[in-house]
């Protein structure tokens, strides 16, 4: 056999090899040791009475955490008076037993979550050697955030991970805030995609506030598609939040999907009203059929990139794809779904 023939067939039967079936790259090499702190377990064995003396090793512990939850879970600020912030800490202690109770029986062991996360981060630290893996902490709050990127690590809510058929979820009041559709996610299957969803607001924070729409659907589309990157063989609805039969929907009208966008002559629209109809999380997208899901840019975005990566060879990235200019994608992806 030709030697150069020869070396071809070698280097393209490795090249093969170091890649998993679904395409992903082979990261078995990549050591991850997830270090996971559990908040939640440290501030509900606090003292509710003896806020004064026990709070403080709690600060020294987790010296950033602490003070961004009592901020964004307890809306205490940071110039709040001490009788202030253990009032407050002292009524949510006493409100959330229930909470409590039923996380730390839902999660009385993180083994599971910690070999998840530790493989998607091996993923992460493929595409991005120099990232510096952050601490897991989990916490149990008020509904204020679910992942909260903080100087201290990741926090993850695991409040909002107790099963779509919670009890605590289907309550009158809590179902005003965070009705079925919303609620139908609050399930722990759900913790990789958010918390990859979150590393990338880490590495790329999210400044569309001045961006059209169109602009915006195509930015929604490009972390999208390093979410791909990140959790390769999980499926297109759990990353946009979905149901089966919403994604089928989109599917079966791409192109109605699109062409609905260009005759309301929408996609260059600043309006905020507008933006938020298209890209925020809703039973349905209004002004389409109630088959339809919320944010249904999220899809739109995610099918340009798509035709976009088809059109360039299909090897970007994600550093290379959230480096392209949103006007760049839309003029070389040509895309006039049927």
């Amino acid at each position: 056999m030709n030697r150069t023939l020869y070396i071809l067939i070698v280097a393209s039967v490795l090249a093969v090899g170091c890649r998993n079936p679904n395409g992903a790259p082979d990261v078995s090499g990549i050591k991850v040791n997830l270090t996971i702190e559990r908040f939640d377990k440290d501030l509900f064995a606090l003292d509710s009475n003896n806020l004064k003396e026990q709070l403080p090793s709690l600060f020294k512990k987790y010296p950033n955490f602490a003070q961004d939850f009592l901020q964004q879970e307890l809306n205490v600020q940071p110039s709040a008076l001490p009788d202030t912030v253990y009032f407050e800490l002292k009524t949510f202690l006493s409100q959330s037993q229930y909470l409590k109770d039923s996380a730390f029986k839902e999660f009385a062991s993180l083994d599971d979550m910690r070999a998840e996360l530790e493989k998607y981060f091996r993923y992460v630290k493929y595409y991005y050697p120099d990232y510096k893996v952050p601490t897991i902490i989990t916490f149990i709050g008020n509904f204020g955030g679910r992942e909260l990127n903080t100087q201290d690590g990741l926090g993850i809510g695991l409040n909002f991970y107790l099963g779509a058929s919670f009890s605590y979820y289907q309550m009158p009041q809590v179902q005003e805030v965070f009705p079925q559709y919303l609620s139908r996610k609050f399930s722990r299957q759900y913790i990789p995609v958010n918390c990859m969803a979150a590393v990338i607001d880490d590495l790329y924070p999210s400044d569309t506030d001045t961006l059209s729409l169109i602009d915006q659907i195509i930015d929604r589309g490009k972390r999208l598609y390093v979410l791909d990157k990140f959790l390769p063989g999980v499926d297109d609805t759990m990353k946009l939040g979905y149901t089966a039969n919403q994604y089928t929907w989109c599917k079966a009208n791409e192109g109605q999907i699109w062409n609905f966008f260009l005759q309301q002559n929408i996609l260059y629209s600043f309006d905020p009203d507008i933006i938020k109809n298209y890209l925020t999380d809703a039973p349905y997208t209004q002004n389409m059929p109630e088959a339809s899901p919320g944010s249904i840019g999220s899809f739109v975005g995610q099918q340009i990139i798509r035709k976009y990566v088809a059109g360039n060879g299909g090897n970007i990235t994600p550093k290379q794809m959230m480096a392209i200019p949103p006007k760049t994608i839309l003029s070389a992806a040509q895309y006039n779904p049927r």
